[in-house]
């Protein structure tokens, strides 16, 4: 996000390393909490990922509770449901231990835990709406545990929770705006690469993808900071080196990799904006629910590029050089071609989609589309200006 003079803290402790999560308990008795909400879903329940975490808590003597309902683009209805658990049980802490999905509606249920709701009061539009801090109040105490790849929420100060009756992703965040200030987001982020290991391989494909979205738009965003640059440049080098290997075969070296990449970019979100990638693919989801995120991403990416180099061929330059390719003896504009094609071959060799029509996309929607987009806080870090009719031209690309 693009914040003026703002100075972002970064408050939330974090371990990473294999078994983390199995500290879960350990880590709420060290703070004085004595019960724990836990938040995931029925697939990540059922595939006897959270048993390590309940495995700690009882073993702390921490009572405990786990709400499973939460599901892909979650609603906020589903931050209701949460909601209601949580006050319901009394519960000291919510510990969420799943995707991007289950982190930010645990987030927010959190976040309306102590702050007056209801959620699109803090839903952000604009970069003003960031700065202006309509959290007043420190949010409920919240741990998070990720088991994908992707979307790096455990460290972020943002969730993305869908409106149905406006079928728009609302962007809902604040970071710390002032020393000890509230933000949305976690106390403590327990990264644990062997929670990854049974994530099945389209599923690896498209959140692995979304984590390198994330930073080539943080790297190539108006008022990109210089200091996440050099995370940015990594990540955009480690998610093509390792995802393929993760996709094909779920080896845990590449899904190590690939997970510490995702939450380097996590963590760059907090200090840079997205772009055209992230409106157009956020509002797709919200009038396609079925959608995954991940794989919207990846349709959009390649026509965003195209549409952003033509102004500011440099930046995707870097692009291309961060993912390996040789651009020595090239101008700009052909080194920042190459970078789409460099993308454009990761996609294929994950086999993620290429087209909107692929997705399943009606091409009537289009020109709404492209209108929802210019109501996002992303599209505000857009590199190169971008109205209806320019959104309409990359959709119609994308499709």
């Amino acid at each position: 996000m693009t914040l003026g003079e703002y100075t972002l803290s970064f408050p939330i402790w974090v371990e990473f390393g294999n078994g983390t999560s199995e500290r879960a308990g350990e880590v709420i008795d060290a703070k004085g909490w004595e019960s724990a909400l836990v938040v995931t879903d029925q697939g990540i329940r059922d595939a006897g990922i959270v048993d390590g975490v309940e495995a700690s808590l009882e073993a702390a003597g921490i009572e405990y509770a786990v709400y499973d309902e939460v599901e892909p683009n979650p609603t906020t209805e589903m931050v209701s449901d949460a909601l209601e658990t949580l006050t319901d049980g009394g519960f000291d802490v919510v510990v969420a231990v799943g995707g991007g999905s289950v982190i930010d509606t645990a987030k927010c249920a959190t976040l309306l835990k102590t702050n007056d709701g209801p959620l699109p009061e803090y839903e952000v539009n604009t970069p003003e709406d960031v700065t202006a801090g309509s959290i007043e109040n420190h949010t409920h105490p919240l741990i998070t545990i990720p088991t994908t790849a992707g979307t790096g929420s455990e460290v972020d100060y943002w969730a993305v929770i869908t409106a149905p009756d406006r079928e728009f992703k609302m962007a809902i965040g604040q970071p710390p705006l002032y020393p000890d200030g509230p933000y949305l987001g976690a106390d403590v982020s327990l990264v644990d690469p062997e929670l990854t290991a049974s994530l099945p391989p389209r599923q690896t494909a498209a959140t692995g993808f979304d984590a390198f979205s994330h930073a080539l738009e943080n790297h190539v965003a108006a008022g990109a900071p210089e200091l996440v640059k050099p995370y940015t440049r990594h990540v955009m080098g480690l998610v093509p080196e390792y995802l393929p290997d993760a996709y094909e075969t779920g080896d845990m070296e590449a899904r190590e990799q690939l997970l510490f990449g995702s939450h380097m970019a996590g963590f760059c979100e907090n200090f840079a904006g997205f772009g055209a990638i992230h409106s157009l693919a956020e509002v797709t989801g919200g009038m396609y629910p079925e959608i995954p995120h991940g794989e919207a991403i990846a349709v959009f990416t390649p026509p965003v590029m195209r549409y952003n180099l033509e102004e500011y061929p440099a930046r995707h330059a870097e692009v291309a050089e961060a993912m390996g390719v040789d651009v020595s003896g090239r101008s700009d504009v052909e080194a920042a071609h190459s970078a789409v094609e460099a993308v454009e071959a990761l996609i294929d060799e994950v086999d993620l989609p290429t087209s909107l029509e692929e997705l399943g996309v009606d091409e009537d929607d289009l020109p709404t589309i492209a209108e929802k987009s210019l109501e996002t806080i992303e599209i505000h870090d857009n590199p190169r200006d971008a109205d209806a009719a320019a959104l309409l031209e990359v959709a119609q690309d994308a499709y």
